[in-house]
């Protein structure tokens, strides 16, 4: 362990950053980075602290208890973070985000394991294949005629299947890079705040079927895209990260869906990069996002 990241909130109140500091301090540990804020309406702090752990006194695994006293002392939220965390991948037939997302990965720029990629259609091996990284493919297939009812047990089947396989991996949390299924509550409940979506509109424009050709018949000048954590609520979930490109009178559909991709990859890899740092804190329904 030679470094560790820890994050709190709590009730904003004096000497937190003292508490933190000095356990820090008198632990042998060195503040590499501190970021801090306070929200003034609610009277809330967050706080997120990079230390230099390499002579630190009290092993990983006894922080929590070493830390259980000042956390109880301010009623604090908080987590240490030693480890570098391990992604998951969900697609399904859309590559540009899963191309970013690995090229990233590979160039060290987003600091994650990728121990899997799974995709409800067997289309996208071959990207997997190339990275030397695991892939599965969990179909779903409804029969004809199938109802309502029996399509949701089909769903809720193949989601127990990719679940257990993410929990057999130790998975840490998942992207969904264009995965193009609706998620049901019980793999939300499975993950909380930790499937991170992108949206290709700017939310809460332009949602539904084909966002950018409703954004080519309202004449708009700008696009963009939108990365969000997954919630019950379909593409509702506390927004990471949003991003904008400018348009013109002379782009087609065809442009504006170009465009549109390099937005969203751009978002989506910033969310993920954000989240694998410890960087998110939800907070009543929002995100903070330490730069």
């Amino acid at each position: 362990m030679s470094k560790f990241k820890l994050v709190i909130d709590c009730k904003d109140q004096k000497g937190i950053v003292h508490s933190v500091s000095e356990y820090v301090s008198n632990n042998n540990g060195n503040i590499i980075d501190s970021q801090q804020y306070s929200h003034g309406l609610d009277s809330h702090f967050f706080m997120r602290l990079l230390v230099d752990s390499a002579n630190f006194s009290i092993k990983a695994e006894d922080l929590h208890n070493s830390f259980s006293e000042i956390a109880q002392k301010f009623a604090m939220r908080y987590k240490f973070v030693s480890k570098k965390k391990r992604m998951a991948i969900l697609v399904s037939k859309y590559d540009h985000c899963l191309y970013d997302l690995l090229l990233r990965k590979q160039y060290g720029d987003i600091d994650v394991e990728i121990p899997v990629i799974i995709s409800n259609h067997p289309d996208l091996e071959h990207v997997a294949k190339s990275f030397s990284i695991p892939f599965e493919h969990h179909a779903i297939k409804y029969p004809d005629g199938a109802s309502a009812e029996e399509k949701l047990r089909i769903k809720k089947t193949q989601e127990k299947g990719i679940i257990d396989r993410l929990k057999e991996l130790n998975i840490d949390f998942l992207a969904m890079a264009r995965y193009m299924q609706i998620l049901t509550p019980q793999f939300i409940e499975a993950f909380p705040m930790k499937i991170i979506n992108v949206h290709h509109g700017f939310l809460p424009s332009f949602k539904g079927a084909k966002p950018y050709h409703q954004a080519y018949d309202k004449g708009v000048k700008i696009i963009g895209a939108t990365a969000h954590y997954a919630n019950e609520d379909l593409d509702m979930g506390p927004i990471i990260e949003q991003g904008v490109i400018h348009i013109d009178h002379r782009d087609t559909v065809e442009d504006y869906i170009s465009k549109g991709r390099d937005i969203e990859k751009q978002v989506f890899a910033q969310a993920i990069k954000a989240h694998s740092e410890d960087k998110i804190i939800v907070h009543e329904g929002k995100t903070l996002v330490f730069d």
